[in-house]
């Protein structure tokens, strides 16, 4: 017998968005809505790195991925955090 191939299911970029967002809100301190994707996550948000970390542990365990720390510090905004989120979501397929 033939085995069958796990299909893959897409990956719902909105939805990653959404809890990206939420998460980032949640350790920062702040309401999802103010969490915009070309905010800073520094300068804008006030994320130390500290609260980076927090961010990003909460989104390999919500998400079920391990992120590279090293790729984490080249982020700059929210929309760099969503982009790195999305293709590691896409290596775990």
């Amino acid at each position: 017998m033939a085995k069958s191939k796990k299909k893959k299911r897409p990956i719902e970029k909105s939805k990653v968005r959404k809890d990206v967002k939420k998460l980032v809100a949640e350790i920062a301190r702040m309401d999802a809505g103010e969490v915009k994707e070309s905010a800073d996550i520094r300068d804008d948000l006030g994320v130390d790195s500290l609260m980076a970390m927090e961010i990003l542990a909460a989104i390999e365990k919500r998400l079920g991925i391990t992120i590279d720390e090293a790729k984490a510090f080249d982020l700059v905004t929210v929309k760099d955090l969503v982009d790195l989120v999305i293709f590691y979501l896409k290596e775990k397929q």
